[in-house]
């Protein structure tokens, strides 16, 4: 082969390899920061999220309502279909209510969206066999923007919309 030739053909791989090493770094310092947004994440809900879940738990068991706090990881399956990680607070009307053998009942959902860097807060006030509405509320935080205070108003007004739906 000519030299010529040669020198593009090298010149071809070593910027293939380039591009490559680029796209390989660019997805490890992407996969670190999704890393470092889910570990603030569970820290915000260790700290802030679920003492005041249980708080509210607290109050609704002792007003007669069943209660369950769950947190849940990122779960991918094979058919690209997966959950974010999240904390969940779900109520039942039935203060003995059986969590484990059914999963739809009402609750308020703060979710850590990794891809937006974001969390948000999906509400669902409908009971069994009832009518009402689940969707993503209109505000939404960050790690930073996310207190206390804010935690607490979130809570409370998902709990009234789910308790005042009959």
């Amino acid at each position: 082969m000519k030299e010529e030739n040669l020198n593009k053909l090298n010149a071809l791989f070593s910027n293939l390899k380039t591009e490559e090493q680029k796209l390989k770094e660019s997805l490890e310092k992407k996969k670190s920061e999704d890393d470092l947004f889910i570990e603030g994440f569970k820290t915000l809900c260790k700290k802030f999220i679920d003492p005041k879940m249980q708080e509210f738990r607290r109050m609704l068991r002792e007003n007669g309502f069943g209660c369950k706090i769950s947190f849940n990881e990122e779960v991918k399956n094979g058919l690209g279909i997966n959950s974010q990680t999240n904390i969940k607070l779900q109520i039942s009307r039935n203060v003995d209510s059986n969590f484990y053998t059914n999963d739809k009942f009402p609750h308020i959902m703060f979710v850590a969206d990794k891809n937006l860097k974001r969390i948000v807060v999906h509400q669902d006030n409908i009971f069994q066999n009832g009518t009402g509405t689940a969707a993503l509320k209109e505000q939404n935080y960050t790690l930073e923007s996310l207190h206390e205070d804010d935690i607490e108003k979130e809570i409370l007004e998902s709990v009234e919309n789910i308790l005042m739906n009959k």
